[in-house]
């Protein structure tokens, strides 16, 4: 039978020690930069990613007082108090990074989940998110251990893993920029579907009208059939791959049963 390769074909994750004292004056100079502007907030917590850190910013208070005279003097008593506005603290990312001293930096308002705002600023020092370092977590074996077809797409801006499972995916777009890691991406997604899937599990049909993408991959016995680089033969392969999902349907429909774990 088939045998699945070890993880250990794939590469010890190697992972960048970040500077601590960098981070929290970092920390300081965001609680600093939103105090010049009269933004009352604190960080109160810090993720720190591979290519970014996320501070959590939890706002403070917007206080109002009036004057009192008490015994001869003067003095400011409060007398309401609100919560800072997010957007007061969204509208100064550009004050935030020159005081950073970083390119960009991006605000995420709310945290999802939490009551405080992301603010993510890119390290000085970026470290590379390994395949396997994404495999190995609990988040992405939770995924696999439902579905055959679980997929590691990285690490999120405070470093936890990111996996997904392509059978809930109806459709998936790979986008961005060049050099922005799309092929990577694609390529870790297709390592995901070898380690953990046979010939006889997971067929492909692979389409690389550049010739230069994907065609290292030609030979791999999972292939339905040679990587495509010609575009009317692209357009062929496609039009059989309807064919085969409306038969597959059709079978499911027979079968009474919704998918192809049901009819398996």
């Amino acid at each position: 039978g088939w045998q699945l390769p070890p993880i250990d074909i794939l590469d010890k994750p190697t992972e960048v020690e970040l500077n601590i004292e960098d981070i929290n004056k970092r920390a300081r100079l965001i609680e600093e930069a939103l105090t010049s502007y009269g933004v009352e907030a604190k960080v109160v917590q810090i993720n720190m990613g591979p290519t970014v850190t996320q501070f959590g910013v939890e706002p403070g208070w917007d206080r109002k007082y009036k004057e009192i005279r008490e015994k001869g003097q003067m003095r400011l008593e409060e007398v309401s108090r609100t919560r800072v506005r997010v957007d007061r603290i969204t509208s100064l990312s550009n004050d935030l990074a020159l005081a950073l001293a970083a390119p960009s930096i991006r605000i995420e308002a709310p945290v999802p989940g939490k009551s405080m705002v992301g603010i993510e600023v890119p390290n000085i020092v970026f470290g590379s998110v390994a395949l396997r370092s994404v495999i190995e977590t609990t988040a992405f074996q939770r995924i696999k251990a439902r579905s055959k077809i679980a997929t590691a797409l990285g690490k999120g801006a405070g470093g936890e893993a990111i996996a997904a499972d392509l059978a809930r995916m109806p459709h998936l777009l790979i986008a961005g920029a060049t050099g922005s890691g799309k092929t990577v991406c694609l390529n870790s997604i297709i390592c995901c579907l070898l380690l953990h899937n046979s010939p006889d599990d997971v067929r492909f049909i692979m389409v690389d009208p550049k010739r230069v993408e994907l065609v290292a991959f030609n030979g791999l016995p999972h292939l339905a059939a040679p990587v495509v680089v010609d575009s009317d033969k692209a357009i062929k392969a496609l039009r059989w791959l309807n064919l085969e999902m409306d038969n597959r349907y059709r079978q499911f429909a027979q079968a009474g049963v919704r998918n192809i774990e049901g009819y398996n």
